[in-house]
C-alpha cells in the first residue's frame, strides 16, 4: 500500500508520441488521488509540446538526450558535466516517487539518477530496466489497449482508473495560430475537412501514397476539403499530389508543431491514417478516425474510444506480424482498397 501523504511524484515516459498520448490520462488519475501533490513529467523533446498542454501536471521537464549526444561528440567533458548537472537539479527536488511508465533502460536509469524515495516500474520492463526498480508493478495479463496498461500504473498508487482524461487543453493562443495557418494556406473551412496522414514510422505500416492520393481526389469530388499532415520529411512526397481541384486541399506536412496539429485535427470532421502518433492524437481530441492497420494489433494499438473504425484484413496468415519491414510484399496493406476506405468515410461523414 502507498501512503496517502505523497508530496512529489515524477512520471517518466520519454517517447514515442503515440505512447505518450496513451500515457496522458495517468496524470489526471494521479491528480484526483493526490490533489495537493507536485506531479511532474520527464519527457523527451519531441513529445514535450503535448505533455505541456496537460493542466494536471505542475512541471514538464525535457530530458535533453539529443543535446547531450551532440555535446559529447563535440566536447566530451562538457557533455558529461551537462548530464550530471541535469540530474543533480532533479535530485534536489527530492521526489517521493518516480513512476516509470516506459520500462526501458533509458527511462529506468533516468529514474535511478533522480534518486527518489521509491522507484516504481513495470515488472516486465525490457533492457535490464527492472534492475533499477524498488517496486515492480505487475501489469494485467489479459491483452487490452495500451491506455489501460498505463492507467494501471496510476492504480498502483491507489488512483481510480475509470475515467479517461487526456488533459489536452488547447489554449486561445494555439487556436489563433491555427486560424492564421488556415488563412495563410487559404483553407476552405466552410466544407467538412478530412485529414489524411499518409506516413508512419514503420515502412510496413504505410498504406500506399498513390492510394491516399486517389482517396483524396474522390473526397474532393464529393465536396470535402482535404488536409494532408505529416512531418517535414513527408512534405515533398505529398507535394506530388495531382488534385482534381487545386483549391480543395492543403499540404500542412511540416507546418505545425504537435499543439497546432491537435487543433487542426479538432477542426476536422474525419481523420484517416495508419498506426502512428497523429492517429492517436486525432482520437484523443475526439474526432472519428479510420485506422488502416496491418502488422500491429488494433486491440492494443488501435484508436481508443468509440466512433472509430479499424480496417484490417484478418484473413491473412501474416496479419499482426509486428515486423517493421515487410518480407511478404505488403500484402496486408494491399488488401485495403480505396473503395473500402471511401465507403466507410462517406458513412462517417454523413452521420
Amino acid at each position: 500500500m502507498i501512503e496517502n501523504r505523497v508530496e512529489k511524484i515524477l512520471i517518466v515516459r520519454l517517447s514515442a508520441i503515440g505512447d505518450v498520448i496513451h500515457s496522458l490520462p495517468t496524470a489526471y488519475a494521479l491528480r484526483q488521488k493526490h490533489p495537493n501533490a507536485q506531479i511532474d513529467w520527464l519527457v523527451e523533446e519531441q513529445s514535450y509540446p503535448l505533455v505541456k498542454l496537460n493542466p494536471y501536471l505542475d512541471n514538464v521537464i525535457i530530458l535533453p538526450r539529443k543535446r547531450w549526444k551532440k555535446l559529447i561528440n563535440k566536447d566530451f567533458i562538457k557533455g558529461v558535466r551537462s548530464f550530471f548537472s541535469f540530474f543533480k537539479k532533479l535530485r534536489a527536488e527530492k521526489y517521493d516517487i518516480t513512476l516509470d511508465l516506459q520500462g526501458l533502460f533509458k527511462s529506468a536509469i533516468s529514474s535511478f539518477l533522480v534518486n527518489p524515495n521509491l522507484r516504481m516500474g513495470p515488472s516486465d520492463g525490457r533492457e535490464l530496466s527492472t534492475l533499477f526498480y524498488q517496486a515492480k508493478i505487475d501489469l494485467p495479463e489479459k491483452k487490452g489497449h495500451r491506455i489501460y496498461k498505463y492507467l494501471h500504473f496510476a492504480g498502483a498508487l491507489e488512483a481510480e482508473m475509470n475515467e479517461i482524461n487526456y488533459g489536452l487543453k488547447l489554449t486561445p493562443v494555439i487556436k489563433s495560430r491555427v486560424s492564421r495557418l488556415f488563412e495563410e494556406n487559404k483553407i476552405d473551412a466552410k466544407n467538412k475537412i478530412v485529414v489524411l496522414n499518409p506516413f508512419t514510422n514503420w515502412e510496413s505500416k504505410n498504406w500506399f501514397l498513390e492510394s491516399y492520393f486517389k482517396l483524396a481526389n474522390e473526397l474532393i469530388k464529393k465536396g470535402y476539403y482535404v488536409i494532408f499532415t505529416g512531418s517535414r520529411d513527408d512534405k515533398d512526397a505529398i507535394d506530388s499530389f495531382g488534385a482534381v481541384e487545386q483549391d480543395k486541399y492543403s499540404n500542412l506536412a511540416g507546418k505545425t508543431d504537435l499543439q497546432e496539429l491537435a487543433e487542426v485535427y479538432r477542426r476536422a470532421a474525419l481523420y484517416i491514417g495508419g498506426d502512428t502518433g497523429p492517429t492517436h492524437l486525432a482520437a484523443a481530441v475526439g474526432i472519428p478516425v479510420i485506422a488502416l492497420m496491418g502488422p500491429t494489433d488494433p486491440e492494443t494499438n488501435g484508436p481508443f474510444g468509440e466512433g472509430h473504425t479499424v480496417i484490417q484484413d484478418n484473413s491473412l496468415e501474416c496479419i499482426r506480424c509486428w515486423d517493421r519491414h515487410c518480407s511478404r510484399n505488403m500484402q496486408c496493406m494491399k488488401s485495403i482498397s480505396v473503395e473500402q476506405v471511401l465507403r466507410i468515410a462517406k458513412k462517417k461523414l454523413s452521420d
